[in-house]
């Protein structure tokens, strides 16, 4: 497989796995332009090709491409801006791994604050939503399962265990009064695997560990119907960088985007004119290119370890934004979505639905029956920033500016195909997938800080109009000079939490998706990073605060939020200094125990400590108390897990083991 280059316009939302299955060998053939790299060009087989058409493409937002020919003179179009001497010009600096704005001085306040414009809501209405999935995971969305390195369905345990650089899948019995291991399964080319669980079958995603450094993912499909024979069906790679994977009933659909390709290019020496020589050489290269070094492919394996490569998508299955020939000034690449019935053995890549669109996304967000692809109006140029502005931190805004505008692209799903609707644009930045939500038709999307906007958050709800996701509501000015750290959405209720010195809550009334309002505001030291629901009227908030003057540690809130004009913060627990609630940047870290009035949250000393406690949270008439247990996690503190079983015992899930717990 070549290498590529991902030059994204930002990295803004944690990768996940994903889970896709392919099972026999596919036919390969010649086809598209010759590849100056290299790479054989392939073409799908004939069964394939002759199947329908996955998606229907509507109006003129998306168009898919007429030829092959046409598609690759897309990616060329829009690529040659991006020629340098050098090879491909870089990207952005992403460090900490997501980007924030800076903060500026001031004073915090909410300007345009109009809570006292019409009455409020009594009450929050449609807080009770479940979280949790059947297998465990602490989830989105209800009803769409997410990869994890622990799952259980009661019956049986599957866990990813890591030695040093590998990994074993690890199946148990958890019926009985102990964990009993039952079968492991070495899997040593896949990096930092992932497990989602669909019936008998365990689908192990990560990276693919001969990619060579290049964006690349390694999926196995585990047949675990016979506990201490588990048998590996299928395995496959794709040549392309994992976005997401989400779990609908036995449909797992995942999408991955591919980038900038590796090509042959040249370098200038230190000659007179040697520069421009270089830069018209990798312009040739480029226009030389082959369409088959733009598009993803997956390579499958037979039982005897033959190895068959063919298109991940089809030209005629990749869409065009806007009108065919015309890039839209983003780096060129595809974003792919695929949908496998899980529950089956596959007899190839044609029973998959899939379909590629040629525009920059880099979030994805599904309901249960919608998937939108979005852009995140990141910041454009060549910056510098900070994972967090702490208090007595550094300020500013970073260099370049921002684009302003994001993008979003609607599919409906039904089973495994995808069907894309629509498109719009929303003014402001959208920081990660938690800050998008669809409800009754309504997408809602919080977005930070733009070029088109202003230095504060907003709410916008959008709604299809034939082909057009129009905006229908806007509400502005929350938290100027401040990032979104939080955002959780209940039917007709917003909660968005904004971070610079103080942690303000805002509770934004959706009733009338047209006109969303902010009707409360509440501002406490520190931040909740991740928010999840305990009832009609409770709020448990997980994020960092002051615990020694300006020395900060894990900080666990409770909030009310009975009255939404005037939500409170019943009470707070600190943690040591230097601490952090792992849940706070991945919140499958955290369990709700709902008939017990219990939270189950990891907590560890900065990252990659090799401490680590669980948190057992207590709910006892507006107060909070906790118990720390130091849990013995092995490598990496990150991956415990706390699994709620059907029969209401608890799964401690480390590293290297797994055990029930007392709670």
């Amino acid at each position: 497989m070549r290498a590529r280059t991902l030059l994204t316009s930002l990295t803004a939302t944690a990768l996940v796995g994903a889970g896709v299955l392919v099972g026999l060998s596919l036919d390969a053939g010649p086809g598209g332009r010759a590849d100056p790299g290299g790479r054989a060009a392939t073409s799908a087989s004939e069964e394939r090709a002759s199947r329908p058409r996955p998606v229907a493409w509507q109006g003129d937002d998306l168009t898919p491409a007429a030829s092959c020919e046409q598609l690759h003179d897309w990616y060329v179009d829009g690529a040659e801006e991006l020629v340098t001497p050098w090879g491909w010009s870089g990207g952005l600096l992403d460090v900490g791994g997501a980007w924030r704005t800076f903060a500026r001085d001031g004073v915090l306040e909410l300007q345009g604050f109009a809570a006292a414009q019409a009455p409020a809501p009594t009450n929050a209405r449609g807080m009770t939503n479940a979280t949790q999935s059947k297998t465990g995971t602490n989830v989105q969305e209800a009803g769409v399962d997410e990869p994890d390195v622990a799952k259980s369905d009661g019956r049986l345990l599957a866990r990813v265990e890591r030695t040093g650089r590998t990994s074993d899948l690890v199946l148990a019995d958890v019926t009985g009064e102990t964990v009993e291991e039952s079968a492991r399964i070495d899997l040593p080319d896949v990096v930092d695997p992932e497990l989602l669980l669909v019936g008998d079958t365990v689908v192990v995603v990560g990276g693919d560990q001969e990619a060579d450094g290049s964006p690349g993912t390694r999926i196995l499909r585990v047949d675990v119907s016979d506990l201490d024979e588990p048998t590996v069906t299928d395995t496959l790679t794709v040549d392309a960088e994992l976005l997401s994977a989400r779990q609908h009933g036995t449909t797992v659909r995942w999408v991955t985007r591919t980038g900038l390709p590796d090509l042959d290019f040249a370098r200038p020496g230190r000659r007179a004119g040697s520069e421009d020589r270089a830069l018209q050489r990798n312009l040739a290269a480029v226009r030389g290119s082959g369409i088959d070094d733009w598009l993803p492919h997956v390579t499958t394996y037979a039982e005897d370890g033959t190895a068959t490569t063919e298109r991940l998508v089809e030209c005629d299955e990749v869409a065009l934004p806007g009108s065919p020939g015309e890039a839209d000034g983003t780096t060129p690449g595809t974003v792919a979505v695929v949908g496998l019935d899980a529950s089956t053995r596959l007899a190839g890549l044609g029973d998959a639905d899939a379909v590629g669109v040629a525009v920059s996304t880099d979030l994805v967000y599904a309901s249960t029956d919608r998937l939108y692809l979005a852009t995140s109006g990141a910041p454009t140029g060549c910056c510098w920033t900070v994972d967090r502005a702490l208090p007595g931190g550094p300020t500013g805004w970073p260099v370049g500016g921002w684009s302003g505008t994001s993008e979003v692209h609607e599919l409906e799903l039904a089973g495994t195909a995808a069907t894309y609707v629509a498109s719009g644009e929303v003014d402001g930045t959208i920081r990660d997938r938690w800050s998008m939500d669809e409800h009754d038709g309504v997408l809602r999307v919080a977005v930070g800080p733009s070029s088109e906007t202003g230095d504060f958050s907003s709410i916008v709800t959008m709604r299809r109009d034939g082909t057009r996701l129009e905006e229908i509501g806007r509400v502005d000015r929350i938290g100027p000079r401040e990032d979104i750290e939080a955002v959780r959405w209940f039917g007709d209720l917003a909660l968005v939490v904004t971070f610079r010195r103080v942690d303000p809550l805002y509770t934004v009334d959706l009733s009338d998706q047209t006109a969303p309002r902010v009707v409360g505001e509440l501002k406490v030291p520190g931040y909740s990073a991740y928010l999840h629901p305990l009832g009609p009227h409770r709020l448990l908030g997980l994020g960092e605060g002051p615990v020694a003057g300006r020395r900060w540690g894990a900080q666990t809130s409770l909030f009310d939020l009975a009255d939404l004009a005037t939500p409170r913060r019943l009470d707070v627990l600190d943690h040591r200094v230097g601490t952090r609630h792992v849940a706070a940047t991945d919140p499958r870290a955290f369990t709700w125990i709902p008939g017990q009035r219990t939270g189950l949250s990891v907590i560890t000393r900065g990252y990659g400590a090799r401490t680590g406690w669980l948190s057992i949270i207590r709910l006892d008439d507006g107060t909070i108390s906790e118990e720390l247990v130091e849990v013995e996690h092995g490598s990496d503190v990150d991956h415990v897990r706390l699994l709620r079983l059907p029969d209401k015992r608890v799964l401690l899930v480390t590293a290297e083991e797994a055990s029930y717990v007392e709670v």
